[in-house]
């Protein structure tokens, strides 16, 4: 069954938005300002599901792509789609989600770097089978096979090609230093191979200490949580830090190895905590700040430890729903909340808004160019008695 379907606007995740009888159709590669002919895939008494078969007009906004697996890998479902606009929808996508699940009405500001739209990745988890190696195909644990990726920063790049000629398989995380040859890969099976080719590979049956190397005075650290851009990381860096100049004490949740905080340990007290060994380990022998190894149910301790000049939290995808309620009576002079979900980041500041804050910013940050996915800084302040 085919259906002529405009696209008026873009999902959370990335879909493109038409109606079809009255009822909402999610169409993947859709763009605001497509008139297409789609198949429906799925169709149920809400809402249906279609694949473009036509692009009767295209959109404005829709450009070509120069990439041999487009639209076959799931890895980067918005690199037909132009700039300005793009980041445009995701300042937009941010607003909608406030709207629908916090009620309030935002402000979304955008922040980009138009040179680091491609070629700007350096941490990827490659997935091989039977010879072919590149990312899952989306909706799917197919394996597209890619010799090298458009987003995918050189030294990365490189890595894939080196690890293509390998006899292995399975799921392999790779993370490439952007100004040297180290490259961490991580696996969950140690192998013998990989260490022939990346003399810094490990696995979780390795014991001893984690190979690591220093950027912006901050430990990388193989096997933890990094950006997926050590150079667009800077951005998120810069950013968050420009509002924690006036802050004597900062209480870092969720923090790595330190990455938005320890180069302020300086000019201020920084204590992190984060559930990840490794990274606190690595945090704390720099000898700046106090780290703790400790999950969000230690976190209400710290929290109500002492005043703080600052909070700052980087929650992982699910939010932080789980300590929101001691961050409301946290005697801070203010929040500085990182979020990959708009959606979970929406739902927290409800919650927040309950007490004795207010937002002073909201703005989405481009961390993931060409994609549907984009990091988001709220900034809250408390409101004086």
């Amino acid at each position: 069954m085919f259906e002529e379907v405009t696209i008026v606007r873009l999902a959370h995740g990335g879909d493109g938005i038409g109606d079809i009888d009255g009822k909402i159709c999610f169409v993947p590669y859709g763009l605001p300002g497509d008139v297409v002919e789609v198949k429906l895939v799925k169709n149920t008494k809400k809402y249906c599901r279609g694949i473009i078969k036509k692009i009767i007009t295209p959109s404005p906004d829709r450009k070509a792509v120069d990439c041999p697996v487009f639209e076959k890998c799931g890895g980067c479902s918005w690199l037909h789609f132009d700039y300005p606009s793009q980041l445009e929808w995701k300042q937009k996508i941010i607003k909608i989600c406030f709207d629908k699940l916090a009620k309030i009405d935002v402000d979304v500001k955008g922040l980009e770097n138009p040179e680091l739209r491609t070629g700007y990745r350096t941490r990827a988890t490659f997935k091989g089978e039977n010879g072919r190696w590149g990312f899952y195909a989306a909706q799917s644990h197919e394996v597209v096979d890619i010799e090298e990726c458009p987003l995918c920063h050189p030294n990365l790049n490189a890595a894939l090609k080196t690890l293509r000629q390998t006899p292995l398989g399975g799921e392999i995380e790779v993370l490439a230093d952007p100004d040297s040859d180290n490259v961490l890969v991580w696996t969950e099976e140690a192998s013998e191979e990989l260490q022939e080719d990346f003399p810094m590979a490990q696995s979780l049956e390795d014991e001893g200490p984690r190979h690591q190397f220093m950027r912006d005075g901050v430990p990388v650290v193989n096997g933890t949580f990094n950006q997926s851009s050590l150079d667009l990381n800077r951005m998120l860096v810069d950013h968050v830090q420009s509002f924690l100049q006036d802050a004597d004490s900062i209480l870092d949740l969720y923090c790595g190895s330190g990455n938005l905080t320890l180069a302020l340990a300086e000019q201020a007290t920084v204590v992190g905590l984060d559930k990840n060994g490794p990274a606190i380990q690595a945090a704390d022998q720099t000898e700046r700040g106090e780290f703790h190894i400790g999950n969000d149910k230690a976190f209400p301790e710290f929290i109500n430890r002492q005043r703080w000049g600052a909070i700052v939290l980087d929650p992982p995808r699910i939010g932080a729903k789980v300590i929101m309620e001691s961050l409301i009576d946290a005697d801070a002079d203010r929040i500085v909340y990182v979020s990959c979900d708009p959606a979970t980041l929406a739902r927290d500041t409800a919650t927040l808004l309950k007490g004795n804050w207010e937002i002073n910013s909201v703005t989405a940050l481009d961390m993931f160019p060409n994609t549907a996915h984009v990091e988001t800084v709220c900034v809250f302040d408390k409101i004086n008695a």
